[in-house]
This record gives C-alpha cells, structure tokens and sequence, in this order.
C-alpha cells in the first residue's frame, strides 16, 4: 500500500482545537442518523469480516483486516524521534554505509564547524550511532545523535538534538550561555542524550504489526519499547487510510493533556463548525478503554460538493484528556477524509465502523 502523504491526513477536527473564537449560549443541534438498513448492516460487516488486533503506545484495538498503518515515523519517547521499515539485512547494511558516507561528504559554511561528521559510535554489527553537525549551516556546537539499529527484520532510525561547547573553539558561545543563566550541565548534553539513546537501542526490539507484546512496555509502528527505569514521555501517533473513503488517526500520549477537555471548549470550536456548516451526528460523554472520554462527530460539505452535507467527516474522540499522565495515556481518535473524495458510505455506516473500531480500546495486559 502506498503511504498516503500526510498533509492529506491532517484531521479538521484538530484544527478546531486551536480556534481561539468564542460564542455563548449556542444550542448544537444533533441530526442522529437513522438506524442501519439490512444493506448497510451487510456492508459493514463485510468490512469487519475479517478483523486485527492494533497495538499502539499501551492500548490495543481492533481494525479490519484490511486497515494497514501507513505513518511510520510519529514516535517519539523523551526527547528521541524513531522511524521504523522493514528490511532484508544486505538492505540495512547498505543503507548505513551510504549514511556514513554522506555524512563524511557533508560540508559546513563555515570551517570553524567543520568535521560534519564529529564522531561514529559502533555498537554491534547491527547498531551504529552518528554524531554530526545538525546542518551545513548550523553552528558545531549544536548537533545531531542519529542511532540505527537493525532487529528482528526492522530497521530503526533515532534521532536526539544534543548541544555540545565543551571544545575549545566554542569558548565564546560557551562564555555567552553562562551569560545568559544556562546551567553548566546544560552546556554539554552529549553524555547524558548517548546514554540515554544507546539504553533505548537496548529495549528496543521490532515486531510484526498485528503482534501483542506480553512485556511491559510501548507499541510503536513496527516496533516495541520494553519498559527500562523511569517512567518517559511518550507520543505516536498511527494512520490507517482507508482508500479513497477516510483516514483513521490514532495518536496516544503520556503528557500531552489540555486542563479543559474538548466539550468544555466547545464554545471555542462551534464557530469553525458553523462556518463550515457542520451537522453534529453525536456529542456527549462516553466511555473508552474503561475512561471518560469526549465525543463530538460531525460532517460538513466539502469543496469538492458544496451541496453534500456529508461530504467532509470531522469525528473526534478523546480519551483522558484531562488526567493524562505515564499510566493514563491520552487517546485521540480522529476520522478525516480532507483531501479524499466525499464518503461512499452512509452517516449511520460511518457512525457504526467509528463505534467498533474506537469502543475496542482496551489496555494492553501488562503494559505497565
């Protein structure tokens, strides 16, 4: 399957999240659509005929067996960034070849950053780490820890910004961060980010899509995090387009919460919705994965037909928003079709595929 680019992806529902317009008193009026006709239902169920079990951050879900996670690089756990592709290993062993090459062929404006390539840290046969310059024109102080690891047929890319003064070279911009209030461990950050990303290489191990890890720990798109000390930030996020009718975003976050939840800000959101002559189809408190979650799906017309009330699909779901924290991850479930073709399915079939997919949220067994 293609991956669908994501600027295709970006669900509306999030933009109305940060519309600072406000409006008092307004009433939503909810137009709920009827129930499933005969065909419908066979419709829906011969999408979920066939049924797999997701794995994303400390959650697990149910999607039809067709639905394939496209996003393959939103995963980020403190302050390292991971994208992951399955790969035979004469594969992965070229890519890092020509990686260090490049790196070693990179050139800096100004030569007082030169080499670009600083350092090359090899770990095993299958992991590596590059410290090198952030770009050609950054400054060589701030820099780079790019780790790639090669595990049960998956190639992983980290990636961790570190800042580094400690060479002589750099005494006047050191002299400044002082200055400037910085604190001396924060003037030199490499040792700190190199151990914390070569203990993440070591918990981090690949897996198939559809594989339920029993350890504790976090699914990320091809791959499983196995719990080590502390308790990090995390945020991944998946894509599963279901082409050409919609887009489901699944993101998930240790930290990320809002202290009013989405309902509580709905007279900041109304206004985008009637500009865009929204119809709400449902909105209230439910529940998922056991949590208190706020609801609001809606459908509006789209550029492409202008008359079709149900030509753009704005649902959105969030789970914890307000108590988000490590063992309470938030849950932000979004269906989008911006940039799609209106949907070939009724209101009543959208509503129900949203149900099963999201109301099979659960906690992972032994995730923490």
């Amino acid at each position: 399957m293609n991956k669908v680019p994501l600027s295709w992806l970006i669900p509306l529902a999030m933009i109305l999240l940060a519309s600072g317009f406000c409006i008092h008193n307004y009433v939503t009026f909810v137009h709920t659509p009827p129930a499933l006709k005969d065909k419908e239902k066979h419709m829906v169920n011969t999408l979920f005929a066939t049924t797999q079990t997701q794995c994303v951050g400390r959650y697990i879900f149910e999607v039809p067996a067709s639905f394939e996670n496209t996003l393959t690089d939103r995963a980020e756990i403190n302050e390292v960034t991971i994208s992951s592709r399955r790969l035979y290993p004469p594969v992965f062993a070229q890519r890092i070849r020509l990686r260090e090459q490049a790196l070693k062929d990179s050139h800096t404006v100004d030569a007082i950053d030169r080499p670009f390539l600083k350092q090359v840290y090899r770990l095993s046969e299958n992991a590596v780490i590059f410290d090198h310059n952030r770009n050609e024109s950054a400054a060589g102080f701030g820099r780079v820890l790019e780790g790639h690891l090669y595990v049960n047929g998956v190639a992983f890319i980290m990636s961790s910004e570190i800042r580094d003064v400690s060479d002589p070279k750099y005494k006047q911009d050191r002299a400044e961060y002082i200055n400037g209030g910085m604190a001396e461990n924060e003037l030199n950050t490499k040792p700190q980010k190199l151990a914390e990303l070569r203990d993440l290489m070591s918990r981090l191990s690949g897996r198939k899509n559809n594989e339920v890890p029993t350890q504790p720990g976090t699914c990320i798109s091809e791959g499983f995090i196995r719990d080590g000390n502390g308790q990090p930030k995390e945020n991944i996020t998946f894509i599963y387009p279901h082409n050409p009718v919609f887009s489901l975003s699944v993101s998930t976050d240790t930290y990320l919460g809002d202290p009013k939840s989405m309902l509580e800000r709905s007279h900041e959101i109304q206004p985008y919705l009637t500009g865009v002559k929204a119809r709400t189809l449902r909105k209230g408190k439910t529940q998922i994965a056991g949590f208190e979650a706020d609801e609001w799906l809606n459908t509006a017309p789209s550029e492409k037909l202008p008359d079709d009330p149900s030509g753009q699909l704005l649902f959105n779901v969030i789970a914890n928003e307000k108590i988000v924290d490590f063992r309470h991850p938030i849950i932000d479930l979004t269906l989008s079709n911006h940039a799609l073709p209106p949907p070939s399915y009724s209101d009543a079939e959208l509503v129900e595929i949203w149900d099963r997919i999201t109301r099979s949220f659960r906690l992972r067994s032994n995730a923490f």
